[in-house]
């Protein structure tokens, strides 16, 4: 710190009248949560386990609980959609990086990737990914082995959210039949929890489902009535007109004889009985395939953001399936950072504590693939904008040497905004050698034999700046 700011630093003290052995010693409200689980109000029925905050959950879930979320795989358009964002995730490559070049964190970081490899660990990433972003958290189980002087894990088992319930501290809590309310304490180190979409003080985080719940139902709802319509459409409703007078059980077996027309070429009916087909219309340009077709695409935009990698449409292009793909890939940019995040506090942490105490946790990412296409084509565009900049630069330059002040040549070369990236002693350079452009021209002063070409002023004689 310097003298300055030291200064600055002890006369903020003294105007706010605490001293650094204050501003050190925090008190035990600083260091706590004081907005904690046991005062929330927005958490229903508080108990030693914290309850479910899914509106969603609690209206529909019944005595199912999760169980509801699973329907949602059962629609076709949603169960591609949710494997879709977790496969684009689980594709991309693992890296495992040191947390410094330190000896000892190099080789935990090895350690750790050595695990990864031994592990089907594209497998454990999507089970808890996949879980947690349809039904807020997910799960899974470490078996624990000794492999020589070293401790990692045998295997990783995924478990039903419905198992169970979080206690205050947020550490997971297993329900069984002894405890189904509360449920029984965990070892530590022995399951990961992973969570989505966690707001204030509720550990089950909030998952896609409570949005595709209803996306799904309406949209069953609507296949149901076009199935009733399709019906009507295929078989018209067939009536029969009787003469008065008919007995009820000649009426009975007329019904019965009308109702097999469906399946029979010919059908009796009694003498005077006039039969006739009401055929079912109408008209209008809405169906129940626009109904199914609007909320297919509010699944795709929920669970991926965008709709058109799953369905270009009839108005659709390359172009704007590839700009919708952007979307996608943001969104598994963002699950895999909260992946990386959840391993990096638990699975990876746990294993630098029992085989390496004292060494930095390494970070563990998925990589984005780079996109070749894109990076030559940006660097096409560059070396174009490098080369227009480059001519236009040189006819400033050629049109300066008709001045014959050197300051007044300098402010009209610089007032182009074509030397932003050089320093001073390039530009003075260019000054100097500007009656070399000017083509046809002889310079009318000698020019230092220092003075380098244009060319020349971009290589190590010609220093830049900003960055440039």
């Amino acid at each position: 710190m310097s003298r300055k700011t030291r200064k600055k630093s002890e006369s903020f003290a003294v105007a706010g009248d605490t001293s650094a052995t204050e501003r050190k010693n925090l008190g035990v409200e600083q260091r706590t949560l004081i907005a904690n689980a046991t005062n929330d109000i927005t958490i229903p029925f508080y108990s030693g386990a914290l309850q479910h905050a899914d509106d969603t959950l609690i209206q529909r879930g019944g005595g199912k609980g999760l169980k509801i979320y699973d329907e949602i795989k059962r629609d076709t358009h949603a169960s591609a959609c949710l494997t879709k964002r977790n496969k684009h995730l689980v594709a991309r490559e693992w890296e495992v990086n040191a947390a410094s070049d330190a000896p000892l964190d190099v080789e935990a970081a090895d350690f750790v990737r050595d695990v990864f490899k031994s592990l089907p660990f594209d497998r454990v990433c999507e089970d808890l990914s996949g879980g947690a972003l349809l039904k807020g958290f997910a799960v899974s189980e470490i078996v624990w082995q000794r492999d020589g002087n070293r401790i990692r894990p045998e295997k990783i088992v995924s478990h039903d959210q419905r198992r169970f319930a979080f206690g205050p501290d947020w550490t997971p809590r297993l329900l069984t039949w002894a405890n189904m309310n509360e449920g029984v304490a965990l070892p530590e180190r022995k399951f990961i929890t992973h969570r989505h979409g966690v707001i204030g003080n509720n550990p089950y985080g909030l998952g896609l489902g409570h949005q595709l719940f209803w996306a799904v139902l309406f949209k069953r709802e609507g296949i149901a009535f076009w199935l009733h319509f399709l019906d009507k459409f295929a078989a018209p409703t067939v009536i029969a007109e009787t003469p008065y007078g008919m007995l009820s059980d000649e009426q009975r077996r007329l019904l019965n004889n009308l109702a097999s027309i469906r399946t029979s070429s010919a059908v009796t009916v009694p003498v005077g009985t006039a039969v006739k087909f009401l055929e079912a219309a109408r008209s209008g340009s809405v169906s129940y395939q626009d109904w199914l077709d609007y909320w297919d695409k509010q699944i795709s935009i929920c669970i991926l953001g965008e709709t058109l990698t799953t369905d270009i449409g009839s108005n659709g292009s390359r172009a704007a399936a590839e700009t919708h793909a952007g979307m996608l890939d943001l969104l598994v940019d963002s699950d895999g950072d909260h992946l990386s995040d959840t391993l990096h506090e638990q699975l990876v942490r746990w294993l630098i504590d029992y085989n390496f105490p004292g060494a930095a946790i390494p970070h563990v990412w998925r990589v984005r693939p780079s996109n070749e296409k894109a990076k030559a084509e940006t660097r096409k565009a560059k070396a174009d904008a490098a080369t227009s900049e480059h001519a236009a630069l040189i006819d400033i330059i050629a049109s300066a040497a008709n001045i014959e002040d050197d300051d007044t040549a300098r402010e009209f070369i610089t007032a182009f905004d074509l030397t932003h990236c050089l320093s001073d002693e390039a530009i003075d350079r260019l000054v100097e050698a500007r009656f070399a452009f000017m083509e046809g021209k002889r310079p009318k002063q000698p020019m230092r034999a220092s003075a380098p070409a244009f060319s020349s002023l971009f290589g190590p004689l010609g220093s830049k700046k900003n960055g440039c």
